[in-house]
Parts: C-alpha cells; structure tokens; sequence
C-alpha cells in the first residue's frame, strides 16, 4: 500500500508539473494569425527592396512602391495562400548576406552559380532572363561602331558581387580589353556615373535602364530566379506552385510584366552626333506630312495647325530636342506619298505599319505610333460573310493595302471620299467599312448608321511614320520622339468631345445633345449660386472675425494701459518712499531694486507690443548667419535655470546627440528668443518644486538641410481644452487673474508661433490642467558645411581702464545727456557734450586730430542726425577721421535698425558707418 501511494503520489505529481507547463507555453506562445475575411494563416515574408534600382523595385519601403519587380512579387503573393510581405532594403551584397543568414526570407532577380546554391534555395523555373550588356553615353561614336578595341584603356563602372560583372569582366578579358574598374552600389548610382563622366561605360543588365545611356556591347545572359534561404523550403514551395499558376494563366508573363515597364529604351533622351550633323544640314527643321480630317489621330484646325493625338509627336520633336516642326496637310495619301518621293516633306503620317507594303513602296518606317483597334460598320446579318465585300477610300487609315493584308479573301473597292464610300454601303454595292474605332462614333454623327450594325473585330493594325530610303539619321531622330511621347499619341488621350463638334452639323450635335447640355447649364447655374451664398457667408465671418479683432484690441489696450500705469505708479511711489525716508541707505537700496524690477516689466511689455507689430506688418527680418546650435541651446539654458532655481523648479535637459552636427545657419536670435519664452512660461506658470524638462535633436533633411526639433514640458498649472484653441491668438490669457498674478501680456505665444512659421517650421502643445504642458517644436536649418573654426578655450574678458579717455558725447535730451556723463565721470572719463549734430560736428573739427578718443552719437537729433553728423565726420579732413570710434546711442533695439547704419553706407561708401 505504502508504495502504491508512493507512486500514485509521483504520478499526479507529474500530471501537474506538465500541466502547469503547457499553461505557461500557451501564455508566451503567440496565437497563430489569419487573413482578414478569410481562413487562412497569415504568412510573413521579409524580402529584400533593392536600393536605387529604377524600373525594377522603385520607391521607399514605407511609401508608395512600384516597378516591375515589385509587380511581379504581388503578382507571386495572389497565388501564395496567406502570404503578406515585410520589404527590407538595402544594397545588394547587403541583402545577399541577409539572405543568406537568414535575416530576410526572399530575393527576386538572383542568377544562379554553383557556389550559391550552396546556401540558398532557387525556384525551380527562372524569373526570367538577363541580357547584359556595355553600356556608354549615346554621343559615344567611338564606341558605336561595335568594335571592342575601342574599350581599351577605358574606365568601366559595375556593381560588386552581382553576375553581370563576372560576365562582362570575362568577355573583356576574352576580347584582350584592359580596363579600370570602378565599383558602385546600385543601378541608378551606377547610370549617375556615366551621365557625369565619372566613368567611360558601365557594365549592366538589361533589367533596369537610364535614358542617357546606350547599350553599346552584348555581352552574354542568363537566366534569373527566386532564391530563400535553405532553412525555408516552405517558402520555395509556395514560389514554385505559384510560378507555375502564373504560368497556366499566362505564359508571356515573365516579358509581358518587364516590358510594361521597359518601354522607353536607352538613349532615347538624347540625340547623337550623326543625328545632329543632319539636323545641321537641314537648318534644323523636320517637316512633317499627315492627313487631314481623321480626328482624334490629325486634323488641320481653322489657323491651319495640326491637332489631334499625333501632334504630340511635333510637340515632343521641339520640346526634347529643339528642333523645328513644320506641318503640312494632305487630303489623300496620293498626294502625301507624291510629297515624301519629291522631298518636299520628310515625314508623312500616319500610315499602317507593314514592312512588306513599306519596300514595296521603297520607303522607310518608323516604330509604332500605336496600335489601332478595327469596328466592321456593315449592313448584313452575318458578319462573316459582309467582311468578304469591303469598300475604302483612298485617305483612309485602313486602306486597300492594309485590308489586303488584313483580309486575303477580301474584295477591297478603293472609293474617291467617304461620301461614295457609304453610299455604296446603303445601295448594297458593298456590304463592309472597316474603320479605327476611335472614329466610329464620328463616323456615327456624319452618317445615318440606323440600318447598320457596328462590331469591334478582333484584328488591330499599328500605325507608323513613313520616310525615304537613306536617312537612318531622320529615321532614330523620329523614333526617339515617338518613344519620348509615349502615351500622349495614343488616340484614347484625345477626347471625342474636342472633334465631333467639327465634324458634324452643329445644330445637329446640340439636339442630340441636349439633355446633358441643359443639364449643364442648370449644373453651371446651381454653382453659381453656390459660390454668390458661399462668398456672402464668407464675407459675413471675416466681418464677424475683423470685429472680433477689434474688439480684442480694444480689450488688449484697455489692460495695457492698466499694466502701463501699474510699473509706472509703483516706480513714482518707490521714488517718494525714498525721499519720506531720505537717508535710510536700506530703503534706498530696496526701493532702487524694486523701481528696477518695475521697469524692466514695462520695457518687456512695450518690446512685446512692438515685436508683434513688425511682424504683424511683415517688416521683421530673420538672419542667415552661421552658430553653433548646441552651444546656443547650452547657453540658454544656463540662463534659465538661474530663473528656475531661484524659483525652486528644477531644470534638466534630456537633448540626444546631434545626428547631424551643431553648426547650423540660420536666425539664433529669433531661435534664442523662442525658446527663453517657452522655458519662461514653463517656469512662471509651474509651481513650487516642480520641473521643466528639455529636450532637443536634429534629423536630416534633403539639400543639405536639417530639422531641429525640441520640445519644453512642465509639470505645472496646465491648461484647459477651451483655452488650447485660442492660446496663439494675440491677447489671449486664461482667466481674468493671469495678468495680475503672472505679469503677462498675452502676446509671447503669438510672437513664439509666427517666428517659427517664418522660419518655416511647426509648433504643437499638450495640456492638462494641474497636470502641465508640453511643446513640440521643428525648425529647418540649413547645415553650415563650411563652420568657422572655434577656439577650444574660453576667452577671459580683459581688464581696461577708461580713466583719462577724452569722449565728445551728442545727446539732445537733458536727462539722457546727464545720466550718460554721470556715468561715464564716475569711471574717469572727460566729457565734452553737444547738443545736436551741427554742433558735434563743429566740436570734432575745431580740435586737433587725437583730442578725442571716441564719439557717442545719438541717432535722433534736431537739425542734423546721428547719420549725416558720423558722414561728415568721415567725408573731413582730419587725419583720425577714419579712425575715430563712433558709437550709436539709439532707443530702437531690433536688429533691423541695427542694419540702418550698413544700409546708409551703400550711399556713399566713404562714410564708414558700420562703427554704428
């Protein structure tokens, strides 16, 4: 019994130890996820997003992507149950070590070698296939005779590590080709060298390509492939399922999805040197055939221009490549063809694209314009049979060549104009029109069509540019603008409501068209009447808003001139105290550092109401100097937390490392002031033994900009949601005590958030109240590249004495003119006083030069100012004229009228008045 115990005892013992342990394993685990609206478990595949690879993977993980590579991977995914992918970039012998590692699960676009498959799983059908090939710039003639000794000793850009570089090293060194090479990460890096001349030519793949590039040398491909790590046969078994599906639906799939994006071949922005030795020779000018009448393709408008789609080509011709279109209008190909044989044109379109017709006819053409879909117009019930008996014109598009070609067993009657053309269709003589199907509904509203039946054929015909024999030069200028206009000559980008009106009855178009034209009309006048409301109600608010303004101004000058009076009427009681109590030397003291207190209140309020004012008047100019942004943050810093202490708050600064470097240009001023009034605020409205926290980086930006970013947070009052809505307007306080209790004017905020919009940048606030606020600040800076070198050491303020020192003083104002002597007696200085500028300038030059040893000028004085008094005293004779310091005493702080004195210098450069 005891050892039956004993083992039931070890048993639930155990029980309950795995028990305990699948609980704990079902907790960490994480439940498996599954697609939305679907059952299927989610699959994350982390893939490899090549870098600066144009046309294949394009884009940014993160933003918009896009590229034929791309497209495929979403293709690939449709059929991959569950599959969702996470895009990893990187370069790629970066992502070839992650792959490899098994840091990401999937690499498109990887040529197979022995020594990969090694370590890496490859699909078992390609991707697709290389061709690699030497690339070099289209006006390299050199080099365009296809011979290889033409590389020799050349300069030669390629990718490491990838199979297009061991293919085309291996053909140089098979064909006795030495060349330097030079290594670069990255397609669009690697064309970037060639456009710039960093390199003669570069090794690449047909994959991706640069429109300033030529492909000059094949040399070899192969074949490319999905490619995951060893560890991840699941994953390659999913690649191959849906490969093959891929496949069943579409066996083009592979050329179709890359030539999609592949359709402006290399070279073709720019023209080489035999392209442009002919255009020399011809004056430049390219004259240009076509038919007239055959909207949306070309027409000849009432001033006699070419319009419709085909147009694009003149537009593309003079626009990409200056070059001279002139355009003339045919009314049948006879004619046009009769023009291009006598060289009267050299280009006569649009014609149907078909090399036999072309050297039957001895001439030349060009690649596609596009293709053209075909609709039978035919009067019978079987379609078939009506397609035997066609009737055409000699201007047509489709003619009897193209028919011919088109329908072997046909009978094309060729017909003088579309008018006997249809008339035969009604009389039975034929049965058939083919036409584009971009015209038929022109065609429609020309012609009754009511007994015919109207069907889109399965059959399509390019269309093409038509030359003479010779001219290969003529013949790539007009293929590289067709390949340059791209889309644009497509018939489809040429809206039908821009011909039909030409070319049917206008009475009849607006009968037919009536219902929308008069519901346009109703629709026109319904948002005319729309924007009359909009624009009164609009009027009304701004009424409303300028009303609001001014009532807050009133309010605003109402409270100043109470917080005016206030400091005023406290330094007038001061000064009575003082002489109630005159010779008490302790009240004396008292009263002196409390009148000091009061007045650099009010001088804080009169500079606010004129800050706000140059910068509501847009008169406030932002510098463009170089600092040092750390030592500037350091630096105010310091100066608050002597506020904040005394205060009992304490101060901690939580600034990262500046990824970008301290040395900034820009406006330190401005930035200094913003934030000592975003520290202040944090400090005044927080409360006993509270913080402030500050905290600041850089990020960078493009153009060699950075953004600067800090935020200030308290631990103190807050604020209320109502309030956060109106804390940038100017005058704005919360509660009716804030300019009692804190000495505020209600402006600093305003002031703080047009100086950052000035500068370009964003600022944001979190509050709560009793809780404390926060704000979030980002200024642009541009990055000083070239900072000034800085001493490593602190310089000591010198020790100087201005005893003895002879100074002519210019002060017009009696109490000025006192409290500056006084001042300036009580350190030794001898004084010698003037009035206004006549008389400092009559001072200055009735004493020998050297009597004085500087010169305080005030800038406001009657009869003569500051400005004219220091150009008369430069413009003199004197032998210290240049020389002299001459210092302004001014009210006006700003910086702006600091610079009056650089301004005034521009007038007459003699008068050196930047020792103002």
């Amino acid at each position: 019994m005891r050892a039956s115990a004993v083992l039931r005892s070890v048993i639930y013992r155990t029980l309950a130890v795995a028990l305990a342990a699948l609980a704990i394993l079902s907790t960490i685990m994480p439940a498996p996820a599954y697609a939305a609206n679907t059952d299927q478990q989610v699959k994350t595949v982390r893939v490899g997003w090549l870098v600066n690879n144009e046309g294949f993977q394009d884009g940014t993980p993160g933003e918009r992507l896009s590229g034929w590579g791309y497209e495929y991977l979403q293709t690939l995914s449709y059929y991959t149950p569950g599959w969702q992918y996470e895009y990893v970039s990187g370069t790629f012998t970066e992502l070839m070590e992650k792959l490899e590692a098994g840091e990401i699960d999937l690499m498109p676009n990887i040529s197979y070698s022995e020594e990969r498959a090694q370590k890496l799983l490859f699909s078992s059908n390609p991707e697709g296939t290389e061709r690699y090939y030497i690339y070099a710039r289209p006006e390299r003639d050199d080099l365009a005779k296809g011979d290889p000794r033409a590389l020799q000793g050349l300069t030669i850009g390629c990718n490491p590590g990838v199979m297009q570089t061991f293919v085309g090293q291996q053909w140089l060194a098979n064909e006795g080709i030495a060349c330097t090479y030079k290594e670069y990460d990255g397609n669009s890096v690697l064309f970037d060298a060639l456009a710039n001349g960093e390199v003669d030519a570069v090794i690449m793949n047909d994959t991706t390509s640069s429109p300033s590039a030529s492909p000059m040398f094949y040399i070899g491909s192969s074949d490319y492939y999905f490619a995951v790590p060893k560890s991840r046969p699941d994953l390659m078994d999913d690649i191959n399922a849906a490969m093959t599906a891929i496949a069943r639906v579409n066996p083009r799939y592979n050329d179709e999805v890359k030539s999609h994006y592949s359709a402006q071949n290399s070279g073709s922005s720019s023209l080489n040197s035999p392209e442009c030795s002919w255009l020399k020779a011809n004056n430049n000018t390219i004259t240009l055939g076509y038919i007239t009448g055959k909207l949306p393709y070309c027409n000849e408008d009432e001033d006699g221009k070419m319009e419709g789609s085909l147009a694009s080509l003149a537009t593309t011709l003079h626009d990409k490549f200056g070059i001279t279109v002139k355009t003339v209008a045919f009314d049948s190909y006879k004619m046009m063809s009769k023009a291009l044989s006598e060289g009267s044109i050299d280009v006569a379109l649009p014609a149907y694209r078909d090399y036999w017709f072309a050297e039957q006819s001895g001439v030349m053409q060009s690649v596609s314009l596009g293709t053209m879909s075909l609709t039978a117009i035919h009067t019978g019930s079987n379609l078939k049979k009506d397609l035997q008996n066609i009737a055409c014109t000699k201007s047509s598009f489709v003619n009897k060549n193209a028919l011919e070609s088109l329908f072997p067993t046909a009978t094309v009657t060729e017909y003088q104009s579309d008018d006997e053309a249809f008339d035969a269709l009604r009389k039975g003589t034929a049965r058939c029109i083919v036409a584009p199907s971009s015209r038929v509904k022109t065609i429609g509203d020309r012609y009754d069509l009511e007994d015919c039946e109207t069907v889109e054929l399965p059959d399509t015909c390019d269309l093409a540019c038509l030359m003479s024999r010779g001219k290969p030069e003529l013949l790539g200028i007009i293929n590289k603008g067709i390949i340059n206009a791209g889309e644009s000559l497509s018939a489809s980008n040429y809206s039908s409501t821009s011909y039909t009106a030409q070319e049917s009855n206008t009475l009849q178009f607006l009968y037919r068209n009536r219902t929308a034209i008069a519901a346009t009309l109703i629709g026109m006048l319904s948002v005319g009447i729309v924007l009359l409301i909009w624009a009164l109600v609009r009027a009304r608010t701004e009424r409303k808003k300028a009303d609001a303004a001014n009532a807050a101004k009133t309010a605003f000058l109402t409270r100043m001139s109470h917080d005016i009076r206030t400091p005023l009427n406290g330094i007038l009681g001061l000064i009575e105290i003082e002489e109630l109590k005159e010779g008490d030397m302790q009240v004396a003291r008292e009263s002196r550092a409390k009148a000091r207190v009061a007045a650099n209140h009010l001088l804080s309020l009169i500079n606010d109401i004129l800050e706000m004012g140059k910068i509501e008047d847009r008169k406030l100019t932002l510098e463009h100097a170089p600092f040092n942004l750390k030592e500037l943050c350091d630096d105010t810093l310091v100066l608050c937390k002597l506020r904040a202490s005394s205060n009992g708050i304490t101060m901690q600064d939580n600034s990262l490392p500046y990824a970008t470097g301290p040395y900034m240009i820009g406006s330190p001023t401005h930035i200094r002031q913003i934030m000592i009034n975003l520290l202040d605020n944090s400090i005044k409205y927080n409360k006993h033994g509270g913080s402030v926290t500050f905290s600041s980086k850089t990020k960078p930006l493009d153009n060699g900009r950075a953004l600067f970013c800090f935020s200030v947070s308290d631990t103190g009052i807050g604020m209320a949601p109502e309030f956060l809505k109106h804390i940038y307007e100017p005058f704005a306080q919360e509660g009716d005590d804030a300019r009692s209790k804190f000495q505020g004017t209600g402006m600093g905020m305003p002031i703080v958030k047009s100086l950052i919009e000035l500068m370009g940048g964003t600022i944001e606030v979190s509050s709560e109240l009793h809780v404390g606020t926060t704000f979030y600040v980002e200024i642009p800076l541009d990055i000083d590249k070239n900072p000034r070198a800085r001493a490593n050491t602190v310089e000591r303020a010198l020790d100087c004495s201005l005893a003895d020192m002879n100074v002519l003083l210019a002060e017009d104002n009696e109490l000025n003119a006192e409290i500056a002597q006084t001042l300036l007696e009580s350190e030794g200085v001898v004084v010698t006083r003037a009035v206004n500028g006549n008389e400092v300038v009559d001072l200055y030059l009735s004493h020998p030069a050297g009597s004085f040893d500087a010169i305080l000028m005030d800038i406001m004085m009657p009869d003569m100012d500051g400005y004219e008094a220091t150009r008369a005293i430069r413009l003199s004779e004197k032998v210290d004229a240049a020389d002299i310091p001459i210092i302004a005493l001014t009210a006006n702080a700003f910086a702006e009228d600091a610079k009056g004195g650089t301004r005034r210098r521009h007038e007459r450069p003699s008068v050196q008045t930047a020792r103002l």
